[in-house]
């Protein structure tokens, strides 16, 4: 094998390689072969460019699609909600015929993902959020209204942080004004914080009003992104049970809305936003 065929989605300027897998052999034979490197694939000048890279596998249940994802830093994400609604965008414009409402059943690393298109825009039951400690997984064991949290202390940043976990761990900060702080600076140092053995997505947020939040984004193992499906989620999460916005809000994100619906905590939570298709093409591997 020496080129694969692929195709570039994004959502919210979140953006991913998508290789379709389904019916062949390629995800086996790129691993199989060890000739295949998701950085260098990642990498906006001596490859395609994107936070992730997607395979669509055959499900192994009686569902519509499997999902792998692996982050721009060659690590496997279990789940990105951003993702599998491009995921879902890809895999609706391929079939033929289909209706222009339809439900797709997921496969993730995170569990069954079930997501609803209707005309172009994508809901996903995102499953419910995770606030046990060692399923997050962190070692944050003192709580706020059930929420993990730790006050942290780093250069001159020193804010109470919330942990939640949506099948990836995540890190939340409320604060006044997001645009003030060194994304570069304090991202890397939250992803790595001690208190996270498997590292985490760190989001910085401003409450807008209780309808609205607003929200920079550091992804484990990607960096600065434009946005994050279960960061939003996860956000939406932590500032409810804060009593800080509504059940349903809009999370405004440097790559545009996400709308998240959440409000008991056993229900799942619901993200809705829209995937859109850049470019297809072919990758040389050698």
């Amino acid at each position: 094998m020496e080129n694969i065929v692929f195709e570039k989605y994004q959502g919210n300027g979140n953006d991913f390689i998508i290789i379709d897998s389904r019916n062949n052999e390629i995800f086996n034979n790129i691993k199989s072969n060890n000739y295949f490197n998701i950085k260098k694939m990642c990498d906006r000048q001596f490859g395609i460019g994107g936070d992730g890279v997607i395979f669509i596998k055959e499900p192994d249940g009686n569902n519509f699609a499997k999902m792998i994802i692996y982050n721009s830093d060659g690590s496997e994400a279990q789940m990105c909600g951003n993702g599998i609604r491009c995921l879902v965008e890809h895999i609706h414009k391929s079939n033929r015929g289909i209706k222009d409402s339809a439900e797709y059943r997921i496969e993730t690393k995170a569990g069954l993902k079930i997501a609803q298109y209707n005309a172009g825009e994508i809901t996903v039951k995102m499953g419910k959020p995770i606030l046990e400690t060692n399923k997050i997984p962190t070692n944050i064991y003192s709580k706020h209204n059930n929420i993990p949290s730790h006050f942290f202390k780093e250069y001159n940043f020193e804010q109470e942080g919330y942990a939640v976990g949506m099948g990836n761990p995540h890190l939340i900060f409320f604060i006044k004004d997001i645009n003030k702080i060194s994304l570069s600076l304090l991202g890397p140092i939250f992803e790595n914080n001690k208190l996270f053995p498997d590292k985490t997505n760190v989001h910085f947020s401003q409450i807008i009003d209780r309808d609205n939040i607003k929200v920079r984004v550091w992804e484990r193992g990607a960096g600065p992104t434009l946005a994050c499906g279960t960061g939003a989620c996860a956000v939406h999460v932590a500032a409810f049970k804060l009593g800080l916005c509504n059940s349903e809000t809009t999370i405004n994100l440097p790559g545009g809305n996400l709308k998240i619906n959440w409000s008991k905590l056993e229900d799942e939570v619901l993200m809705t936003g829209y995937a859109k298709k850049v470019f297809s093409g072919i990758y040389f591997l050698k």
